[in-house]
């Protein structure tokens, strides 16, 4: 109890106690005989002291029903975080989410609270407290104000006592409504265990991480209670996340290791980099002479004709070629990322013989410089690497803007017999794996 609430009751109890000694010293001035008019007065005292009784015990459920509103906002916010944390990737059974969000709002609205823009629940209005009541002292001739202001007093306090009845039964409810929220946070953990259970770490994950991992599945089986969850579930999170990282890592470092064993491949006398074959990590340092004479020289003459050819996308070293490819696996897939561009270590880019030129984009093929390049490019030693309807033979969508140096008598038997790099060589576009 709070030093003011004390101070209340203090003040309150000694009220009653003036007008009981009023009602004392007023049956002393009327004298002993007048039996009536004292039961008056002791009457009227009995029903102040009562109504502070009812008064006290009003405001006393009113700061419990503060408390519980208290505790509602707590389990809303923790409820909140709880279900940006617990990604249906995470569960078993993606709908025990939705029963915790339907738990919460059925909370709120129990708790009669507003929700602003982003659905968090809002606190409630301070309690106010109970209508004091304002106690005088009988005087001659006053009983009939007395016994009206005493049914004045007996309706304030029915009045109380109805507000108590109400917020009694809100508790009641309210607890209730916790319970189901904490019902349905437990039922999360659990479908957050099975799924864990069922999920074992990735296979190149350290055992340290694997271990952790297990263990963070292992203890959203049994909760100690449902507060405990929000810190298992991140847990869990976390642990999945640091798994799949440190499989990653070793499977990036293995990569590596291989990429530094790999010998570049000629095949009579021409570089062969695609699926099949690919290029040590640390080849290359940017586009070869040649290659910018042969572009320079191809620009300089279709200048001449009025067109703009311009590299787009010259050399790209291991690293830059694996930082494309992972950003493409990660909006679509690996077979998405494998059909659009190379895994690094097998991009032609990483030679220093090939070029992009003006606009990444199939349209490049029906402007006056695509059809243009596609005319002529072979007369400087370009071929258009992945020509339409050759997918299946190169392992690329059809690309006329990536234009691959070879040197003007083989470019210009690929173009004259239509043949790709592939067919020419007889070799295949395939990874290994």
């Amino acid at each position: 109890m709070t030093s003011r609430r004390l101070l209340a009751l203090v003040i309150s109890g000694a009220v009653v106690v003036a007008v009981i000694a009023a009602t004392a010293t007023w049956a002393v001035v009327r004298g002993s005989g007048d039996g009536e008019e004292t039961a008056s007065v002791e009457h009227y005292g009995t029903v102040v002291a009562e109504y502070l009784a009812a008064s006290s015990r009003r405001d006393s459920t009113a700061h419990a029903l503060a408390r519980d509103h208290t505790a509602v906002l707590a389990l809303d916010a923790s409820g909140a975080t709880l279900l940006a944390v617990a990604t249906p990737e995470l569960l078993a059974d993606p709908a025990s989410r939705d029963a915790v969000s339907a738990a919460l709002s059925g909370l709120v609205t129990t708790a009669g609270l507003t929700v602003d823009d982003a659905g968090r629940a809002q606190p409630p209005p301070p309690v106010s407290r109970a209508p004091a009541w304002t106690v005088f002292l009988p005087g001659p001739g006053s009983r009939p104000v007395r016994d009206a202001a005493s049914a004045e007093v007996r309706a304030g306090i029915r009045g109380l006592e109805d507000e108590r009845a109400a917020m009694t039964r809100l508790r009641r409810q309210l607890a209730g409504a916790i319970e189901a929220v904490e019902r349905s946070v437990l039922a999360l953990a659990a479908s957050a265990h099975a799924k864990g259970a069922a999920s074992a770490a990735p296979e190149k994950a350290s055992q340290e991480a694997k271990d952790a991992y297990a263990a963070a599945v292992s203890a959203l089986a049994t909760p100690n209670s449902p507060g405990d969850v929000l810190a298992l579930v991140t847990g869990y999170r976390d642990a999945w996340a640091a798994a799949i990282a440190s499989d990653q890592a070793t499977r990036s470092a293995e990569e590596a290791r291989r990429a530094d064993s790999v010998v570049p491949t000629y095949i009579r006398g021409i570089l062969i980099v695609n699926k099949t074959y690919g290029l040590p990590r640390g080849y290359g340092d940017g586009l070869t002479a040649d290659t910018l004479a042969a572009f320079n020289a191809m620009r300089s003459e279709a200048a001449a004709q009025g067109l703009n050819l311009y590299i787009s996308s010259g050399f790209r070293s291991y690293g830059d070629q694996k930082a494309i490819y992972d950003r493409l696996v990660a909006q679509g897939g690996v077979a998405y990322a494998d059909r659009d561009t190379a895994r690094p270590g097998h991009s032609e880019h990483q030679t220093g013989l090939t070029v992009d030129l003006n606009s990444i984009s199939e349209s490049f093929a029906y402007t006056p410089e695509g059809r243009w390049v596609r005319d002529n490019a072979h007369r400087f030693g370009f071929v258009i690497r992945y020509p339409q309807g050759k997918e299946s033979v190169t392992g690329y969508i059809w690309e006329p803007w990536h234009l691959r140096y070879l040197g003007v008598p083989v470019a210009t038997e690929l173009y004259t017999s239509g043949l790709t790099l592939e067919e020419y060589l007889g070799v295949t576009s395939r990874y290994a794996e």
